[in-house]
């Protein structure tokens, strides 16, 4: 193809020299709209109704009280606090109240309805939260409303910021209130149960007593002590039986003296009235020996005792008793005593036998002293014998103690296992009681500090103030992007206008390697 035929068919490039070239040949055009578009977009904005933005700050203020002496019962976020918070501020009859008192939305009541100028009011309202000086959260958050006019959107924003003022108090009132009274009817549960516990603690060491655990120290030591006492009562019993045993001996050998001296005697004296009824002389008093005396047969006893035994034992010391109270009787005799041994001989004495009747008045002697002293045999027997009684009654009764205490301390294994199940849930009880009674006493603390204001709360740190000109719509802005939109879109059409009519716009349009022949000047038309 020849560069004539190329020529013929060529199309304008969009080359930045073209552009240029097409916008400048249209320029008066491309002015005369932006004109246009800038007067037109300055009549729109200013038709525009102005709104006005109000902030009020509400800051955290943190609990007054240190948190050491008392915990707080709520510990929500105050991004889930806020959340919460939301929702009961901007409720349908709170936000409805706040239009009808302030009288906002006077137009859109009149077409809209009422849920779509909730909607509407919602989406002018603004709640963003505001970092504190620390990284840890939160400090403050802000409440922004907008309204078509300052003094509305400033005393709106303060209204929405003391709702959320007062929710915050009356719902961390009444969530430790409920706490508190949630823990008081577990606290009453508990304290139920915890006495149950201690009704049964105190049936069974009621009914198991002496065989409790703890007292099996005191087990062991009774057993001990009456195994001790046990021995000791076989001692004593042993020592009574064998003074029961010597004095029953005694006390035969006396007997056995006495009815032997009683049959001397009754010989003797019958052995004398046949002689006095033969009437033969009575035999001479020194070729009949005498028999011994009291004294002397106490001092032969007691010599025959000490042979056996040593001189503490109990009966070596009561005959020597005896032989000491016989010498003190010879060295005193008693006057009645030999009236009546006399009268007693007399009855047996023949009227001219006065060898015989000093006889008969010595046996008369003998005869008490032996029967004294059988008697008191029989009352030392009678107290031995009331002494070994008592102790064997004693030794029963220790005996009884004795199984008693072993009976219970083979008890105690068993009776520890179910202390130990009833110990278990009565210290459950316990522990849950005393820790429910502690949370309790923090909660109440908690909802004094709640209703006295000592707690997390929001304070009003910069109330909403009169906004001095309005946020939107920024006319400004809206006339200078107005009229860049103008001047693109004339600019738009002179270009597509020169593109239509397909010409060039300057030789750097041409192919590569044409060659021009020669340039033709611009010319210029004079008027004639």
């Amino acid at each position: 193809m020849t560069n004539a035929a190329r020529l013929l068919t060529l199309s304008p490039q969009f080359s930045p020299l073209s552009i240029i070239r097409a916008l400048w040949k249209r320029k008066l055009l491309i002015l005369t709209l932006t004109l246009l578009g800038t007067l037109a977009t300055f009549g729109v904005v200013s038709k525009l109704p102005p709104v006005y933005t109000a902030n009020a700050v509400i800051l955290v203020e943190s609990q007054k009280i240190p948190e050491n002496f008392v915990a707080s019962t709520v510990q929500t976020s105050l991004e889930a606090q806020l959340d919460t918070l939301k929702q009961q501020v901007l409720s349908h009859d709170r936000l409805w109240g706040l239009v009808e008192s302030s009288n906002l939305y006077k137009k859109e009541r009149l077409k809209m309805s009422k849920e779509e100028v909730l909607v509407l009011m919602r989406q002018d309202i603004v709640i963003g939260l505001l970092r504190g000086w620390s990284a840890r959260g939160p400090g403050a958050f802000q409440v922004e409303y907008q309204a078509p006019k300052p003094e509305t959107a400033a005393e709106i924003a303060n209204q929405i910021g003391m709702f959320f003022i007062n929710e915050n108090l009356r719902q961390r009132t009444a969530e430790a209130t409920a706490t508190s009274q949630f823990l008081d009817g577990q606290l009453t549960a508990a304290e139920t149960r915890l006495r149950e516990q201690e009704a049964k603690l105190k049936v069974f060491k009621l009914a198991h007593n002496g065989e409790l655990p703890e007292q099996e120290g005191a087990l062991l030591a009774a057993a001990a002590q009456s195994r001790t006492e046990l021995l000791g009562i076989q001692e004593g019993l042993g020592r009574a039986q064998q003074n029961k045993l010597i004095l029953e001996s005694s006390l035969a050998y006396a007997q056995s003296n006495l009815r032997q001296r009683q049959e001397e005697a009754q010989q003797r004296q019958e052995e004398a009235r046949q002689r006095a009824a033969a009437g033969a002389p009575a035999p001479a008093a020194s070729n009949q020996p005498l028999p011994p005396t009291p004294l002397e047969q106490a001092q032969a006893e007691l010599a025959r005792l000490r042979s056996r035994y040593h001189n503490t034992h109990p009966e070596v010391q009561r005959m020597l008793s005896e032989v000491q109270r016989l010498q003190r009787d010879e060295a005193q005799p008693d006057p009645t005593t030999t009236g009546s041994q006399t009268t007693v001989a007399a009855t047996f004495e023949p009227a001219a036998a006065a060898p015989v009747r000093s006889s008969v008045g010595t046996s008369d002697d003998i005869f008490q002293t032996e029967n004294n002293r059988i008697q008191e045999l029989r009352s030392q027997l009678a107290i031995v014998a009331q002494e070994i009684r008592g102790l064997e009654q004693r030794r029963e009764r220790v005996l009884q103690e004795v199984a008693e205490a072993q009976a219970r301390i083979r008890n105690l294994p068993a009776h520890e296992q179910q202390l130990a199940v009833i110990t278990r849930d009565y210290d459950t009880s316990k522990s849950n009681y005393q820790s429910l009674l502690t949370k309790k006493l923090a909660a109440d603390v908690a909802s004094d500090m709640e209703r006295w204001q000592k707690s997390q709360k929001f304070v009003m740190l910069d109330p909403a103030r009169i906004p001095q000109k309005p946020t939107r719509p920024r006319k400004a802005m809206l006339t200078a992007g107005g009229s860049l939109l103008s001047l693109a879109l004339a600019g738009l059409l002179a270009f597509l206008l020169e593109l239509r009519m397909n010409v060039l716009f300057g030789e750097w349009e041409l192919p590569p390697g044409m060659v021009i022949l020669g340039r033709i000047p611009l010319m210029k038309l004079e008027s004639r």
